[in-house]
């Protein structure tokens, strides 16, 4: 199933005391909503990887959710390191969460992913041209 990734979704993977921090953070006086910022770059990223190698969700932000545990860790690592004070709570098991999800989005190929629904998935679009055509090799003797 393909779901989007938001804030939320970050949130609800983190303590309580970790979502305070992040919203308190995120929503400094004066700047943009740092975690929906930060949450489409790294969909946009994963959905690139996945490009590669099965049909997306046509809809924004959407992902699968098989990957969902590596995403979050990889949107938990950004979030942490760019966000003011949250830089302390990137311990070192959070830091091994981002490096195995670096691993997986680097080797998407190896990794079984459910398409998007047919009504979501973006069209597949070809360059309009033939592909190539394989026929049986002539033998030089046998053109003769």
């Amino acid at each position: 199933m393909w779901i989007k990734l938001t804030p939320e979704s970050l949130l609800s993977s983190v303590t309580g005391k970790e979502a305070a921090r992040l919203r308190t953070s995120a929503l400094a006086e004066g700047q943009t909503d740092a975690l929906e910022e930060i949450a489409a770059n790294v969909a946009k990223e994963w959905r690139g990887g996945l490009r590669r190698v099965t049909l997306v969700d046509k809809r924004d932000g959407y992902v699968p959710d098989e990957l969902l545990v590596h995403m979050l860790a990889d949107f938990r690592y950004r979030a942490f390191t760019r966000l003011p004070g949250m830089a302390e709570l990137l311990d070192a098991l959070r830091v091994d969460e981002w490096r195995r999800a670096n691993t997986v989005r680097d080797a998407l190929a190896k990794v079984s992913i459910q398409p998007p629904d047919a009504e979501n998935a973006e069209p597949v679009e070809t360059s309009g041209k033939p592909g190539p055509s394989i026929s049986e090799p002539v033998s030089v003797l046998e053109a003769e």
